[in-house]
């Protein structure tokens, strides 16, 4: 943990240096819309009609809306890769932020290429399987040192590191094979078992970095103790969060509390509930409903305007009354 070692006399976890190399900004004002909606790794037809209802409402109401999407926690940081570049999925001329894409060219100059792990191949013995689109490497005793997994086009996404036998590292890599997160993992006592005569263990992860392009980790996280520092441009860390989602709501206000945007973020989103609880977000967000409960629970929102799906259209009216309340078309509709 060396890392850390650079935090001596550097602020606390409730400052930021006040430098310009932590801003996370957006570098187009002219769209005061965004939508915030979370990419699973498989797009259930359920998702895939969210966001049709919700980009038939922009285009209704002739909004071009930036899109902020992502998924945000380290150990699923590949479900972002594999969405992170479909574009095709939202209306021209919108254009497209995303969280994770703006910390990973946080302070990129050159880029840095990897070496695939090119020094241990050579020293160990390829395993494939036909059909497969991943590569075993084993040792003289015939154990995967080495797990390389390739795209279909050939392009190398990920890298896992074994020692005799156990996991010890996940490094994922980007379109153009530039490391971009990288996982650390331990066998950890599992103390659920520890009344066992021998202990068991399981592998934990215990340190995730993500990267820039050249290569600086702009985020550190240590998972087992709950702690995720942003780090500035020369990998130093300046704030330190207890999730990634605070990271991203701390992202959010950033992007929001000096403007006239508006964020609609679904009211099921698990990021919701810390954006609802911010004083300085109630006049940017606006929740999307879409299904009852989440109808039931919106006279207890303190926020004035909502989109609410249109088989809830006897709640919206209630709450026409006093708040601005737009019925949209509901999501089951176009699921078929």
């Amino acid at each position: 943990m060396n890392f850390f070692g650079k935090k001596q006399g550097s602020p606390s976890g409730d400052e930021v240096i006040a430098d310009g190399t932590n801003d996370l900004r957006f570098d187009d004002a002219k769209n005061d819309y965004l939508y915030l909606d979370l990419l699973p790794e498989e797009m259930p037809d359920e998702q895939w009609a969210k966001i049709k209802v919700m980009m038939n409402f922009f285009k209704t109401n002739h909004h071009s809306p930036a899109v902020i999407t992502g998924d945000l926690e380290l150990d699923a940081t590949a479900r972002f890769l594999n969405y992170r570049d479909k574009k095709q999925l939202f209306l021209a001329p919108t254009s497209y932020h995303n969280f994770y894409d703006e910390l990973h060219h946080r302070g990129s100059g050159n880029s840095s290429h990897a070496n695939l792990a090119s020094h241990l191949q050579a020293h160990l013995t390829a395993k494939t399987v036909p059909g497969s689109k991943n590569t075993r490497y084993m040792d003289a005793e015939n154990q995967v040192v080495l797990k390389i997994e390739r795209d279909r086009k050939k392009r190398v996404r990920q890298i896992s590191y074994f020692k005799d036998g156990r996991l010890t590292r996940e490094d994922q890599y980007d379109d153009h094979e530039r490391l971009f997160v990288s996982d650390f993992y331990a066998q950890m006592p599992n103390l659920q078992r520890m009344t066992m005569t021998e202990p068991l263990f399981q592998t934990t992860s215990i340190q995730g970095l993500i990267l820039n392009r050249s290569g600086v980790a702009v985020v550190n996280g240590l998972p087992l103790t709950q702690q995720y520092w942003l780090n500035n441009s020369a990998g130093e860390p300046i704030k330190l969060f207890t999730d990634m989602n605070e990271i991203l709501v701390w992202w959010l206000v950033n992007n929001f509390v000096h403007t006239d945007r508006k964020l609609y973020v679904d009211v099921s989103s698990e990021i919701f509930p810390a954006l609802v609880q911010l004083p300085e977000m109630q006049s940017h967000l606006i929740p999307i409903v879409h299904d009852g409960a989440d109808a039931e629970a919106l006279q207890t929102m303190s926020t004035s305007a909502f989109l609410i799906s249109q088989q809830f259209s006897s709640v919206a009216k209630q709450l026409q009354q006093s708040r601005d309340v737009k019925v949209i078309e509901s999501w089951y509709q176009f699921m078929s």
